[in-house]
């Protein structure tokens, strides 16, 4: 959809100022270095509605104007020889081949590093169509550099004749492959279920097929422009309609797959929408149990502080009660020798007694606590149930929640949640729980960070359940 709106407008720039475009191309350059440069630090620094982010900024961002341009610039070579439009559009193609080339910065600022150092680290795994459009994208970038340098006039005077026309005859390539990098690169965005993505590759597959019916119409017609006119216009008709039906055929192969895509896309938001509802419950129950947690050790500080002090008071009263105790126990024995004597015999006696039954009595409570206190060191896990906790992806920001389940003191399922992954990450994020099991956690080539996450986050899992 964006695709579309930018198009629209820089048909209307060009068709409004191509004559200022022929005579200050030099303003009009600056005046696109400017904006793109200005979009780059917008986009990397400040934050923006969705609406802004896409239709205002990302007419930049995302090279649409660019891009438009470029198509522009194709066209122009497939137009009717002589007629009005490819006059006006003929006499600026230079300028705005080098005008496509410096409205494509910001996007190729912004996007090229994180996409060429994607693919280098991880182009095994990744989908296919998001590394043919990263193919395809790096060797645009080399072909733009060459082919926008050499549209400068004061280049192109160093050139050969024939040497330039031969350069500037793979532009052709280069439209085949800004289709296919287009296309492929919307696919990508398909499997989010953005609908926008669907519409701009059936008008990138109908702009281009028109291309090459009208670029191909257009040198047969040229070759055998010698040969009979009746023939030629009957061949004209019958090869048109025939390319027409190819065109048309090919758009289907093209198009229809990527409706069952998309179609299969939605489904799969709707149930990553129930999943993102749990993950966020379970993030909630995390930060009330660690909340909990901390309560509860504040608590036992405070206990264990009122305990000392109470047992430091309950033994200066017991120092005070025996030092009473012994000074009385001395005057009585003084006054009474001969019948203290006896009395302390049989008290003695009767206190042997008591003490040893005191001392079975202790022995078998003693047993049973220390049988009891043995089986509960033998466990590993302090209770069996289910332990989350959670770990963020490095450089990707997004949460992944790992959820252990106790049984019988060993772990019998361990289950990550990874549905905060955005759309580009979210491959890379299942792939990396694949290695998560409940005998333990293996890293996924391919998947480093996500890896990383789910193994901070597992072992995390494992320590609240033994705490």
């Amino acid at each position: 959809m964006v695709f579309i709106v930018g198009l629209i407008l820089m048909c209307v720039l060009v068709w409004l100022f191509a004559d200022q475009i022929k005579k200050y191309p030099a303003y009009f350059y600056a005046g696109a270095f400017i904006l793109t440069v200005i979009s780059y630090i917008v986009y990397k620094n400040v934050t923006m509605s969705e609406f802004v982010k896409t239709y205002l900024l990302g007419i930049f961002t995302t090279g649409t104007l660019g891009i438009a341009d470029f198509y522009i610039v194709m066209f122009t070579g497939a137009l009717r020889n002589g007629s009005p439009l490819i006059k006006k559009l003929m006499m600026i193609r230079g300028e705005l081949s080098i005008l496509s080339c410096i409205l494509m910065f910001a996007h190729l600022a912004i996007f090229g590093p994180s996409y060429i150092g994607m693919a280098a680290k991880n182009a095994s795994v990744m989908s296919k169509s998001l590394l043919v459009s990263i193919i395809c994208g790096t060797v645009l970038l080399i072909q733009m550099i060459y082919l926008g340098v050499t549209s400068i006039k004061a280049v192109r005077k160093k050139f050969k004749a024939k040497t330039w026309k031969r350069l500037q005859r793979t532009a052709y390539l280069f439209y085949f492959l800004m289709y296919v990098h287009g296309v492929t690169m919307q696919a990508t965005k398909i499997k989010s279920a953005d609908k926008s993505a669907l519409i701009t590759i059936i008008a990138y597959s109908i702009l281009f097929f028109t291309y090459v019916i009208m670029r191909v119409r257009k040198a047969l017609l040229a070759k055998y422009k010698k040969a009979d006119a009746l023939k030629v216009a009957k061949f004209d008709k019958i090869g048109t309609s025939i390319a027409g039906v190819l065109a048309v055929a090919l758009l289907c192969l093209i198009t229809i797959p990527q409706f069952s895509e998309y179609a299969e896309a939605s489904e799969r938001i709707e149930a990553r929408k129930k999943e993102a509802a749990e993950l966020q419950a379970m993030l909630d129950a995390l930060e009330e149990d660690e909340e909990v947690a901390a309560d509860s050790a504040e608590n036992v500080t405070e206990v264990a502080e009122e305990n000392a002090s109470e047992e430091a008071s309950s033994e200066n009263a017991s120092t005070t009660v025996d030092s009473s105790n012994a000074s009385s126990s001395n005057s009585a024995t003084t006054n009474t020798s001969g019948t203290g004597s006896t009395s302390a015999g049989s008290t003695g006696s009767s206190s042997t007694a008591s003490s040893s039954a005191g001392s079975s009595s202790a022995s078998q409570g003693s047993s049973s606590s220390t049988g009891s206190a043995q089986a509960e060191a033998t466990r590993t896990y302090k209770a069996d149930g289910s332990y989350s906790a959670s770990a963020t992806v490095e450089d990707y920001a997004y949460p992944i929640v790992v959820t252990i389940t106790i049984s019988n003191d060993k772990i019998v399922s361990a289950t990550a949640n990874i549905s905060a992954a955005s759309d580009l990450d979210y491959d890379f994020a299942e792939m990396a729980a694949g290695g998560l099991s409940a005998s333990g956690y293996s890293a996924v080539s391919g998947a480093t960070y996500s890896s990383a996450a789910i193994q901070k986050a597992y072992n995390a899992a494992v320590a609240k359940a033994k705490n």
